[in-house]
């Protein structure tokens, strides 16, 4: 009877492969062209918006004069980093394509002409002109715009049958984005079908078809979770239907078509971005799950980290993602490297081949990440997105592993004494009791910890201030003091405290923008303009709350001085990395367009100029270096020099 099936599948697949051949032989008409030249233009064009025809549009792409040059296909201009603000709002890099089709190509057939692009990919607008009038045009969002999506044009009716056609492509780009274009096929929609479908197939449908699977998986694991009871032992089908979520969402950038899905760029930006650091978490719950490891630590910090990410990103703060792409990249690492590292140390420890095949998997999945990272920069244009794929197959391995490790687990219980059973969870509730009173009392030192160390910032900052109006007003000198300067400084003091109790995660930069929305009111209701001129910066890892509190008061300091005694109008904020004779650091530098300062040396500081010591012990508490500079154009520079790494962590 096996024998039967055998041959029987055999047969069935031979006759699929003999109608497959059939499909693909069946052409007819003359072999297509591939077009591997084209010649570009770059224009001055500062228009978004493709015109209805060339005549009509509003540069010189017609004109004899025009200077084209010869280039390969497929061809790719470089890609930077986007920039953010209204970078959308600024006229595009426009790029001209432009290629004769072969008439000995285009020869008439039953189905006719076709032209097929396998790849673009810009951001921005694209459209394809045959004899001067628009054949084809990408729509909807300019960020996911459709690209890849293979392009398919009827030639029909535009063009004289038997002469050459001539096809333009206008690019037009985020200014620094650059764009792609892989090479052109013209021929009869006979000769050209297989090669379209093929690619369609590849990427969209089968990657459409397999994500559609995948999450009704999900939501039948679901299904049998709720069934379950919610059991803690069941948690993996949970996961497992959370995992089939995320990956959907984070592969919808390579469904969107021509037509956006109606969500707005920075949601779906959003959305896809939850998509791929969910992915992350889910894998390395289940990977603990399948290896009956918990590891709850590090899963807690995963989780933290990504929260964070989600948070700080959310649309509703204004940021735009096409300006912290690569960092948002970057951030994916420690996660991909803390699931290859719980894989291969789980491989190593429980050596079966499932954990080994798995680890092996998880492995292979960073070459394929570059290499679509790399076709993100444009490079090997008419390549396929393998990072989906990859997905799908460790979306197939977790389900086999998590099955037959469930079916071997459910099996070994079954077997096992009830009174077994009793005894283990009288030592789970005594471990949870036990566990859960080491964790309330290490709730209560730290509260307690932070209580006295707010209790003391708030004593010297605003119970000082507080306590230094009232003096003043109880001696008679209340006209002599700016009460509601007092109480905005009180409250400035205030809200600066609060904000070092928020973890930064050892990023200066969001501590900062902290700050300067503290301040902002106060320096605009002063009559100064702030300008903010930061930069990426590496992650202080000493940079705790404690720490924070000292960096916050420093440069409020220094800006309440110039506020106070400069008369100045003009401030400018800037950062940068800057090693320094201590070791890697980065700088503060806060530039003011008023009287020049010159701040006297430690000792010979007078008792009056508290605020200079105050800066200057909280630096020497960082382990950081403070300076003032009287600049020659007027004005004073002030540096706040901050070590990357400490020894120990600062006092």
């Amino acid at each position: 009877m096996a024998r039967g099936w055998r041959a029987s599948l055999a047969a069935l697949l031979g006759l699929a492969l003999l109608g497959l051949s059939g499909c693909f032989n069946g052409t007819a008409g003359p072999p297509p062209a591939h077009i591997t030249e084209a010649q570009i233009w770059p224009s001055p064009s500062s228009a978004w918006q493709p015109p209805d025809r060339l005549s009509d549009s509003d540069d010189a792409v017609l004109s004899p004069n025009t200077p084209w040059q010869s280039t390969p296909l497929p061809h790719a201009r470089p890609r930077s980093v986007a920039r953010g603000g209204d970078a959308w709002q600024e006229p595009p890099d426009v790029l001209w394509y432009r290629m004769t089709l072969p008439a000995s190509a285009l020869a008439p057939t039953p189905q006719g002409a076709r032209l097929y692009i396998p790849r673009w990919q810009t951001m921005g607008t694209v459209a394809i002109y045959v004899n001067g009038a628009v054949a084809w045009q990408a729509r909807g969002s300019r960020v996911w715009n459709g690209f890849n999506h293979p392009v398919w044009i009827d030639l029909a009716g535009k063009f004289p049958p038997g002469s050459n056609p001539v096809v333009h492509v206008r690019m037009a780009s985020l200014k620094g984005i650059g764009g792609a274009l892989s090479t052109v096929w013209a021929g009869s929609a006979e000769s050209l079908t297989p090669g379209w479908h093929a690619r369609s197939l590849v990427q969209r449908y089968l990657l459409g078809f397999a994500r559609g699977a995948y999450l009704l998986l999900g939501l039948g694991a679901f299904g049998v979770w709720l069934m379950l009871g919610r059991q803690r032992a069941d948690s993996m089908y949970l996961v497992f239907f959370l995992m089939s979520v995320f990956h959907t969402l984070s592969t919808l950038q390579y469904l969107v078509g021509d037509e956006s899905f109606g969500i707005p760029d920075a949601w779906f930006s959003w959305l896809t971005l939850v998509g791929t650091f969910g992915s992350s978490v889910c894998s390395f719950y289940f990977l603990c799950l399948i290896q009956n490891t918990p590891r709850q630590r590090w899963g807690r910090a995963l989780v933290g980290y990504v929260a964070a990410i989600w948070l700080v990103t959310l649309p509703v703060w204004g940021m735009d993602q096409t300006s912290v792409l690569p960092l948002l990249r970057l951030a994916l690492v420690p996660p991909s490297l803390l699931i290859l590292w719980v894989a291969v140390l789980g491989a190593w420890r429980q050596r079966n081949w499932r954990n080994v095949l798995l680890a092996a998997w998880i492995l292979a999945s960073f070459p394929v990440g570059f290499h679509d990272l790399a076709l993100q920069r444009y490079h090997d244009v008419e390549s396929i997105y393998l990072t989906p794929y990859v997905y799908l197959g460790l979306f197939t391995m977790f389900l086999w592993i998590a099955t037959t490790r469930y079916n071997r687990a459910l099996t070994v219980a079954e077997q096992a004494n009830a009174t077994l059973a009793e005894r283990l969870a009288e030592q789970q509730q005594a471990l949870a009791e036990t566990h859960a009173r080491l964790r309330s009392a290490e709730r209560q030192q730290t509260l307690l910890q932070e209580r006295q160390r707010l209790m003391r910032d708030m004593h010297d900052g605003v119970g000082s201030s507080l306590m230094s109006a009232l003096r003043v007003v109880e001696n008679g000198r209340g006209a002599d003091l700016d009460l509601a300067q007092v109480l905005k400084e009180c409250i400035d003091d205030l809200k600066i405290s609060i904000d070092s109790l928020e973890p930064v995660d050892a990023d200066l930069l969001a501590l900062l923008a902290n700050l300067r929305f503290r301040m902002g009111p106060r320096l605009e209701g002063a009559g100064l303009h702030l300008e903010w001129q930061v930069r990426e910066l590496p992650p202080l890892t000493w940079l705790d709350s404690a720490s924070a509190l000292h960096v916050l008061r420093i440069i409020q300091e220094v800006l309440t001085n110039v506020i106070k005694h400069s008369g100045a109008t003009h401030i400018v904020l800037e950062t940068r990395e800057a090693p320094g004779s201590a070791g890697e650091g980065v700088e503060v530098l806060i530039t003011d367009n008023g009287q020049p300062f010159t701040a006297p040396p430690p000792r010979e500081t007078p008792p009056a100029r508290r605020g200079l010591s105050n800066i200057r012990s909280r630096a020497q508490a960082l382990g950081a270096q403070v300076s003032w500079t009287p600049m020659a154009s007027g004005g004073t520079c002030f540096c706040l020099w901050l070590p990357v790494h400490l020894a120990n962590a600062p006092a």
